[in-house]
């Protein structure tokens, strides 16, 4: 069953891509961005999303490596004092076309390599532009 951003309410659980998915279009509200924001949503380790939802606002369009690894340290020790067992998911909001960026891979990569060397479970990143969110994939990373 696909779940959509109607039926997606805080509290609810997020088990699979399809519920991920709603969850960060919920959160987007189908809005245009006026600036880069990375939206931060802690999990449970039953994968309900924490009450706080954190939004960080003017985040550059490429990331900087020593940022992104203080971030994703933050969400570490949020999930290990709020949430053990948790995990995380995360909105790259921007201005913009839905045209994957080499900024947009960056974010990506960037995540991805602090979250797997601080052993933090990242469930998903996501790229919301305009009035469309999508998850970021592997091949969204420049060559």
């Amino acid at each position: 069953m696909t779940t959509s951003r109607s039926t997606i309410r805080p509290g609810d659980r997020l088990p699979d891509d399809d519920a991920l998915l709603a969850w960060v279009e919920f959160l987007h509200q189908g809005i245009d961005a006026p600036r880069f924001s990375l939206w931060i949503t802690f999990l449970d380790a039953e994968d309900r999303p924490l009450r706080a939802v954190v939004p960080i606002d003017d985040v550059p369009p490429s990331p900087e490596d020593e940022m992104v690894d203080n971030l994703v340290g933050i969400v570490q020790d949020v999930l290990a004092d709020q949430a053990p067992g948790g995990s995380t998911v995360l909105m790259l909001e921007r201005p913009g076309t839905d045209a994957v960026t080499p900024g947009d891979g960056l974010w990506f990569v960037g995540l991805h390599g602090a979250a797997a060397r601080r052993g933090v479970r990242l469930r998903g990143v996501f790229l919301a532009t305009g009035r469309r969110v999508r998850a970021l994939t592997p091949d969204d990373v420049p060559a």
